[in-house]
């Protein structure tokens, strides 16, 4: 039976890193305030994936730049907390921070790899140069000759040739950029990675070789990732839990096997029908009608409305809370649709999940067997 949860989604309450609650961002302008992500809630543990998928305008990279505090005017963060929990069992409000706390909890506790690495490296400045302006900013202490040192031991860290330190960035791939920025984001070794859309604009060869990396890095290092795309299926195969957005709240959340075999909100089912499987029958692929809403104008009641095959009326009236829902397994997901509300109307239709998954074994299935389809 589904049941309202007013709390953060979480498997396992302990070794929480960091708990994000209620939060609301809203950019502020003349014609008044546009709320772009709205009481949002999730906790991340220790060595967990955490990915964030939805739409463009979805919300994602907004809250990217909320738990980062890296939002600028006009954007507010106007409800909400956000709590970091130290090694040491120490509690920070993030949002509490003034600017020498914050400069000091950045790059040390909690970074960020942006989206586009030829935006966001400095075209003018060689790759080591960058990495070592973090070493300088935040350990004065060491030596010019400690500081080369670290910088070649994260580019290794990163699989890029030493040499290539005196390299800009116009000089190397795609590939290597994107892996520089991962360099700079673990160079004083964080807990906590929040990764924004970090193989955006790159081939697939070079996604699986980053996502490698990157779960490589994770197992090895022991740091937390907060990863937001809008490619699900990326999700599915390097995340624990997921988490969907639209409309600028999380409309489902869940671990990351129970949302690939059971979706429980209906836009995570049109999302997941508009990829194909690696095997099994053939299917056709199918997509979402009209458009994601515009945040400034949402629709009344369920923001997913408009486009869901499967609303009626109370869905055009009432905005849906999240619903706790146990799968066959005992697995629980949340989601906000009003086809789990436990008064004996309009239940959720049952959905056949595909024949074989379309996530692979693990994050290190070879791209031959991704080229074949020889997942089995």
């Amino acid at each position: 039976m589904a049941r309202t949860v007013p709390q953060p989604f979480t498997q396992d309450s302990t070794d929480v890193v960091l708990d994000v609650r209620d939060l609301r961002v809203e950019y502020v302008g003349e014609d008044g305030r546009t709320p772009a992500v709205s009481d949002v809630s999730f906790t991340l543990r220790r060595g967990e994936v955490l990915g964030i998928a939805g739409e463009s305008g979805s919300g994602k990279s907004t809250l990217a730049y909320a738990i980062t505090r890296l939002h600028k005017p006009p954007a507010e963060i106007s409800q909400g907390q956000i709590l970091y929990t130290r090694p040491d069992g120490e509690s920070v409000d993030v949002l509490a921070l003034d600017d020498a706390e914050l400069r000091e909890f950045r790059w040390e506790e909690l970074s960020i790899v942006f989206q586009s690495a030829m935006h966001a490296l400095n075209p003018v400045l060689r790759i080591g140069a960058q990495i070592e302006d973090v070493i300088v900013a935040h350990r004065p202490e060491m030596t010019a000759p400690e500081r080369a040192a670290r910088v070649i031991e994260l580019l290794s860290t990163v699989g890029i040739p030493a040499d290539r330190a005196n390299s800009y960035p116009h000089e190397l791939s795609g590939g290597m950029r994107q892996r520089a920025m991962i360099a700079v984001g673990l160079a004083l070794d964080p807990e906590i990675i929040v990764m924004d859309e970090p193989t955006t604009a790159l081939d697939v060869v070079i996604q699986r070789q980053i996502i490698e990396k990157i779960m490589e890095l994770k197992d090895r290092l022991g740091f937390s990732v907060v990863f937001i795309t809008h490619d699900l299926s990326l999700l599915i195969e390097l995340s624990d839990t997921i988490a969907v957005m639209y409309g600028g709240k999380v409309v489902e959340m869940a671990a990351a096997d129970d949302f690939y075999r059971r979706p429980q909100h209906p836009y995570s089912r049109g999302l997941l029908a508009s990829f194909p499987t690696l095997g099994g029958p053939k299917r056709e692929l199918t997509g979402i009608p009209g458009s994601p809403p515009d945040l400034r104008r949402l629709p009344a009641g369920c923001a997913f409305q408009p486009r869901c095959p499967h609303a009626f009326d109370a869905c055009a009236l009432q905005v849906p809370p999240l619903y706790e829902i146990t799968g066959p397994g005992g697995g629980t997901s949340l989601a906000a649709c009003l086809l789990h509300r436990d008064d004996g109307r309009d239940k959720a239709p049952e959905v056949d999940a595909p024949a074989e998954p379309a996530r692979p074994r693990d994050a290190r299935t070879s791209m031959t067997e991704l080229a074949t389809g020889d997942t089995q």
